[in-house]
């Protein structure tokens, strides 16, 4: 476990000090890599779905007869040699892509992403920060990309119970998160990342329980 400052900024979006955060060290690239296809392995769903010879409409007669034409010997016009005949080893509809990534794996692979926005000040804890409505969010969230130059998708870092999730959902180029959700991808996907004070304490509290379970299986 390493030590990292993050910076921490008010409602008018000036820094106002920092704040320490604990995370594990040490990953390869190889590893995110993986985490983010595992990641999109899972959220993937089988639609396409091809017809076989028996699924294709049409008379199952011999199309002509066995001897004597020259020609090779077939079947139906629904074999998958003719053009408008079914499909040999198409989809099915019901293939399962799902994979796997134990928890050791995907916390690392986080913890590392999450690292490399503090290392490259990406990565701001809001304080004392409350919306009364979208257009008070709209108007932070301005104030920080103007003041951050944020130019693509900003992540909002929420603990579940946060009330401000219902000020953020509606604002373009932001995506919410909860604490628990937190993951590779989500990482990869955006350019910068905003958390309230409750969620960077979720958040050490994650990777702390993750680090004390290793630590006890050794």
């Amino acid at each position: 476990m390493k030590n990292f400052k993050v910076m921490i900024i008010d409602k008018s979006g000036t820094i106002k000090g920092e704040e320490s955060l604990k995370l594990p060290t040490g990953v390869s690239p190889v590893l995110i890599a993986q985490a983010a296809r595992v990641f999109l392995s899972n959220q993937r769903s089988a639609r396409a779905r091809a017809k076989t010879r028996a699924a294709v409409s049409g008379t199952g007669a011999k199309i002509w007869r066995q001897k004597g034409t020259g020609r090779a010997r077939h079947g139906d016009r629904q074999a998958p040699i003719f053009v408008g005949g079914g499909v040999a080893h198409g989809p099915t509809g019901t293939e399962n892509f799902k994979q796997k990534l134990n928890q050791k794996m995907s916390q690392k692979a986080t913890a590392a992403l999450l690292s490399e926005k503090i290392k490259e000040k990406k990565f701001l804890v809001i304080k004392g920060v409350e919306f009364a409505k979208t257009k008070e969010a709209a108007s932070f969230l301005e104030k920080v990309r103007n003041e951050m130059k944020i130019e693509k998708r900003i992540g909002f870092l929420l603990p579940k119970d946060e009330g401000l999730k219902r000020y953020l959902k509606n604002l373009s180029q932001v995506e919410i998160l909860n604490v628990c959700s937190l993951n590779p991808f989500f990482l990869l996907r955006i350019d910068f990342l905003l958390a309230t004070e409750n969620a960077l304490k979720e958040l050490e509290k994650r990777f702390s329980l993750v680090s004390e379970k290793n630590e006890n299986n050794h």
